[in-house]
């Protein structure tokens, strides 16, 4: 996955990420550091993987291996402006497909497939169903992504109740 490899380099890429971990220093909430980028990413493919739009993710990337690389892409840019919703109150969702775009071109990832990526980026946290199979795939491993029920402020988390993560020990 050399353009995941490319994209992690770029200093305007970690720079995004300083950023977060500054504004999120003292959080007690989830934070949206390297980890939960990395477990977001690993779950999106999972689900991929025994989805039944498998196949049509293929057919539009041209490989499994592409498909891969879209989905980390995807993962690993998604939570990217957090700190830009700290600071402004925007939709961090928006703030991080914009930001990931011209990170993703500097990649190498083509015009269409940073389009993919980025409207699975504006979908993952969007009220209504997402439209894309990568933004649905995204949206539920960002869920999934969270330990809630092992959380020491899920009693104060306004998300809680929504989270499937809260109320079971394993998810399948």
């Amino acid at each position: 996955m050399e353009r995941i490899e490319k994209l992690l380099s770029l200093p305007l890429y970690q720079q995004y990420l300083n950023k977060n971990q500054e504004k999120e220093k003292d959080r007690k909430f989830c934070i949206h550091d390297w980890q939960h980028f990395l477990d977001v990413a690993r779950l999106t493919y999972i689900l991929v993987l025994e989805g039944k739009e498998k196949d049509k993710l293929i057919e539009e990337a041209g490989s499994l291996e592409q498909v891969k690389e879209l989905v980390y892409a995807a993962a690993l840019c998604h939570d990217l402006g957090k700190w830009k919703q700290y600071e402004t109150g925007e939709d961090h969702a928006l703030v991080s497909a914009v930001l990931a775009r011209a990170l993703l071109l500097a990649a190498n990832f083509s015009a269409e497939e940073t389009s993919l990526i980025c409207q699975a980026i504006e979908e993952h946290r969007t009220a209504s169903n997402p439209k894309t199979v990568l933004g649905i795939y995204l949206k539920k491993a960002d869920k999934l992504a969270r330990l809630c029920r092992f959380c020491q402020a899920q009693d104060e988390c306004y998300k809680s109740e929504e989270m499937e993560t809260a109320h079971c020990y394993l998810v399948y």
